[in-house]
């Protein structure tokens, strides 16, 4: 990842050295005793919420707060009337790493639209004039929605005024076009803590009233210029910044560019620096701006930090006079937005994209009252199409009601996409995805899909819809030519050669979506499957005709595909090929498959997985059902074995050492039957696995080691999405 400084350093190079003269806040309340400045600094900012909780344990209000960045995010949902302990449960509950990794959370992806198969790892989109790079290198939706979420309802209900929050309040962001600190205090509170973490080069800048802003670290990432301004009696900075570099941290070449960041961007911060009455720099050491993994850490240091300054600020208060540290009643709301009647919902900013067809995907229905889960729900869909970029979601006071605003822009209809990944089985794996969004004007997707690895050779063309005459039928058709390569194995184990199955054809399926969760499928295949020998395999010959019924569910809530934190996902398929539609071999197989995701504590996740597969008449070897691997039964290798029915199950706990690293262990059982009867559970083959699992910004990787019933070992190497 780009050092932040890096980023900063992209950001101020076009800058001017002009200043903004701010305006003073509103004076009609009693004068603020404490005002806070609280610093930008990525994770570390979590050291905000110990700084808070100190301020209220000593009793000691808090009247006013100026914040850039995290300091933003964290000063924001306070003000907004929050608690320390609230606040800390609200970003608990986030996967912050997740939030910051510019992946879209698959739970908020329709089943029907998720990619899980071949992950991308970077994407251009293009149109007649050529590739159009990405206004920021990670994806904002999930940001988006997290401030909503917790800010929108707080700004609604003081019409914008963010002198009339709970706690006043200032976000310090930077004018993109000519270097200006730019003080926000009044309009959308959540789009306003949004622009100040602008990181420049990661997130899309924010344009507000025709001004295009990015973060405040730019320009001023300690504010206490703008929380003097509150003129409260004692001014508190809370600095959480990085430290700076030590000489051998700067030898490499983005070493040199993070230092020489600093250097300018110290600079401009000086422009405004301004002397807080108590300063507090809570000890995070080397602790990076990019690891969520340490909250405990982060916020105890923050609490210490500002315990040892509460005499300090007590002295200063009692100096300037003041006695009386009682709460202050708050100001009344205007307006509550969770409830309120929906008057009108409108979009604002495509083009291109049909209003109509918005307004059908981002279904909040009118004269209802408004409720945040069902319009964040709704702006989730908006995003999974991926029609619009750069969305935001506003609440409008109206008579009688809200007006619910869809804002965004026509993203580029067309997206070609990498990915690559590796594993023990496929070794290097690499995927091209082009792709073209609202072909026909009504949502369609056209996609051209290549794939290759030492297991499979893919290439498939696919056209996916939403509506097909009736609102709520989708369908999906597509030509494939497929070459698939499973290994066989002896009895101990070791592998003799990878079989060839080239598979051609076509599907046409329909399908209809249940919300975001679920889909429900059914359709035709029609192709053929040629068997091609290979030395040492007992195969002969052969071009088998396929003709198929086939029909399944998925009811799938997972964070995560393979390594769940929490959801659960439960599948089940089932396909007749059939002679009298022209099929060589007639047969039937059906598939159930379910996985459970569940966190222990705040370390500790388990994951639990199991699989059936029966069949009936002579199922082909391409069909055979293929168990094994790391997931189902440790200590066999993925897909060694195969069979025509197929029964497992395995547990896996996972715990988290140190920042997002993990340690696993593993315990499964399964095994493959010839026929329905001979399944078994006292027949099942057993294995134990161990190993390591870190999240990185590529991708999973993780490195195991899995024992089967007899003593022998497998390792297992997986890095990338697959």
């Amino acid at each position: 990842m780009i050092p932040w400084r890096l980023a900063a350093l992209l950001a101020c190079l076009p800058m001017a050295a002009s200043a903004q003269t701010e305006d003073a806040p509103g004076t009609d309340r009693a004068r603020p005793r404490i005002a806070l400045a609280l610093s930008g600094g990525g994770a570390r900012g979590m050291a905000h919420i110990g700084a808070l909780r100190a301020l209220e344990e000593a009793g000691l209000p808090v009247d006013a707060i100026a914040a850039n960045s995290m300091g933003a995010v964290v000063g924001g949902v306070y003000a907004a009337g929050r608690t320390s302990s609230e606040l800390e449960e609200v970003v608990r509950s986030m996967d912050w790493a997740s939030l910051f990794s510019g992946r879209a959370d698959r739970r908020t992806i329709p089943v029907v639209r998720r990619d899980d198969r071949y992950g991308d790892l970077f994407g251009v989109r293009f149109d007649g004039r050529g590739a159009r790079l990405p206004a920021g290198l990670l994806a904002e939706h999930r940001v988006n929605r997290f401030l909503i979420r917790h800010l929108s309802g707080a700004s609604y209900a003081v019409s914008g005024d963010f002198d009339r929050l709970p706690i006043p309040f200032r976000a310090v962001a930077t004018d993109l076009a000519n270097g200006e600190r730019v003080v926000l205090s009044r309009g959308d509170l959540a789009r306003a803590v949004r622009a100040s973490m602008s990181i420049p080069v990661f997130f899309p800048p924010v344009t507000w009233d025709e001004r295009v802003l990015v973060d405040g670290l730019v320009v001023d990432n300690m504010p206490t210029g703008v929380a003097r301004t509150f003129g409260a009696a004692v001014t508190v900075a809370v600095d959480v910044g990085s430290p700076q570099l030590d000489p051998e941290e700067y030898e490499t070449s983005l070493g040199v560019a993070s230092q020489v960041s600093d250097l300018l961007g110290g600079r401009r911060n000086r422009d405004y620096f301004a002397e807080a009455d108590v300063s507090v720099r809570p000890d995070l050491g080397k602790h990076s701006a990019t690891d969520y993994a340490s909250f405990d850490t982060l916020i105890l240091a923050g609490y210490e930090a500002m315990r040892q300054a509460v005499p300090d600020i007590r002295a200063k208060l009692e100096a300037a006079g003041v006695t009386d540290l009682a709460p202050r009643p708050r100001p009344p709301a205007d307006r509550e937005l969770e409830g309120a009647r929906i008057v009108e919902v409108v979009a604002r900013g495509n083009e291109r994209v049909a209003t109509r067809l918005l307004r059908r995907t981002f279904n909040i229905p009118t004269g209802r009252g408004y409720s945040m889960e069902r319009g964040l729900r709704a702006f989730d869909k908006v995003d999974a199409t991926g029609l619009l970029e750069r969305t935001w979601m506003e609440f409008e006071p109206v008579p009688d009601g809200v007006r619910i605003v869809l804002r965004g822009r026509d993203a580029t209809p067309n997206r070609a996409a990498i990915g690559i990944a590796y594993t023990e089985w496929e070794k290097a794996r690499a995927s091209l995805r082009l792709r073209n969004q609202n072909t026909l004007g009504f949502g369609e997707q056209v996609e051209l899909l290549g794939v290759v690895s030492d297991a499979e050779t893919l290439a498939q063309a696919s056209l996916r819809g939403d509506r097909l005459v009736l609102v709520g039928l989708g369908y999906r058709a597509s030509l494939y030519t497929f070459t698939d390569k499973p290994r066989y194995f002896d009895d101990e184990g070791s592998e003799i050669n990878r079989a060839r199955f080239k598979r051609e054809g076509g599907l046409l399926a329909l399908q209809t979506s249940l919300e975001r969760w679920g889909i429900l499928e059914a359709g035709v295949r029609f192709g053929h499957v040629k068997t091609i020998p290979q030395a040492g395999l007992v195969q002969e010959e052969a071009k088998d005709r396929v003709a198929q019924l086939f029909g399944g569910f998925a009811v799938d809530t997972l964070d995560d595909l393979l390594w769940p934190d929490e959801g659960g996902r439960l599948a089940a398929e089932a396909e007749w090929n059939i002679d009298s539609m022209g099929a060589t071999r007639p047969f039937w197989r059906a598939r159930i498959e379910g996985r459970l995701g569940r966190g222990i504590g705040r370390r500790a996740t388990l994951q639990l997985d199991g699989l059936l597969g029966v069949s009936g008449n002579d199922l082909p070897a391409y069909d055979q059902f293929r168990i094994g691997g790391p997931a189902l039964v440790p200590g066999y290798r993925f897909e060694e074995l195969k069979g025509r029915q197929a029964l497992a199950g395995a547990a896996m706990l996972r715990y988290r050492v140190l920042g997002g690293l993990e340690v696993l262990g593993r315990i499964g059982a399964g095994d493959v039957f010839d026929d329905r009867d001979s399944i078994s559970l006292s027949d099942l083959r057993w294995g134990l696995g161990t190993g390591l699992y870190y999240p990185s910004r590529v991708g999973p990787i993780a490195l195991e080691v899995g024992f089967r019933d007899g003593g022998a070992a497998d390792i297992s190497l997986t890095v990338g999405w697959n």
